[in-house]
């Protein structure tokens, strides 16, 4: 039987569902800034204002918040290609600060370079303008959810 391929595994309902919530959810995502935009199977578009970060003396963006906003988009891209319930968490990414990152407007892009049932290789770019300001390449592991075993004793 062929392996599914991520047009296969993509699901608009789950991506719909993670647009919705995203962009409402608490945490660092909101603290950044983050905003999902669009999915598409294997895809992910995202932008952050970073107008309201706090410069360093030297006038950029601490390259802490791009990798906060990078790590995000890397997990979330899988969302839509996992079954419902698991969700993903980053086990490596390797980022590189290719310019300096102003407070102003970033678009971010996310995708999979490949998937199985147990995880997902992932890159990602962030843009200022045309400006490729870094690149990420990350793992994300693929979790099922936990089940709880009531009446067991040890």
């Amino acid at each position: 039987m062929a392996r599914p391929t991520i047009a296969d595994r993509y699901d608009e309902k789950i991506a719909q569902r993670m647009l919705d919530y995203s962009n409402q959810m608490p945490g660092l995502p909101a603290y950044l800034g983050v905003k999902l935009l669009r999915f598409a199977p294997g895809l992910l578009e995202a932008e952050a204002d970073l107008v309201a970060q706090e410069a360093t003396p030297s006038g950029n963006v601490h390259g802490g918040v791009v990798a906060g906003i990078l790590d995000h988009i890397t997990g979330a891209v899988v969302y839509p290609l996992i079954p419902d319930g698991h969700w993903g968490a980053t086990t490596e990414l390797k980022l590189n600060y290719i310019s300096p990152i102003t407070p102003e407007h970033l678009r971010a892009e996310a995708s999979v370079l490949a998937i199985t049932n147990r995880s997902a290789v992932v890159r990602a770019e962030a843009f200022q303008g045309e400006r490729l300001v870094a690149a990420a390449q990350g793992t994300i592991a693929i979790v099922a959810p936990r089940t709880v075993v009531t009446g067991a004793s040890a």
